[in-house]
């Protein structure tokens, strides 16, 4: 599996934590956005541009912002 592969993955995990706490700052969460950080720094440029959107949307990001090579925010 490819960092973009397991980046997409852990988008979805993602958005399945959320949806379990709403309430924001789990520890489940917050792991999880530390291994995104990790999976982030592998991909590629191009890599990053193609989830750009998909990233931005499931990070609450303005679009603009979704094409950063910077990591996730965390929290």
């Amino acid at each position: 599996m490819t960092a973009y592969d397991r980046y997409r993955a852990l988008l979805r995990k993602l958005q399945l934590v959320r949806a379990r706490h709403p309430e924001g700052g789990s520890p489940d969460e917050d792991a999880l956005l530390d291994v995104m950080d990790e999976v982030w720094a592998e991909m590629t440029e191009g890599e990053r541009a193609a989830i750009s959107s998909e990233r931005a949307r499931a990070l609450g990001l303005p679009e603009s912002h979704g094409t950063d090579s910077a990591p996730p925010p965390q929290g």
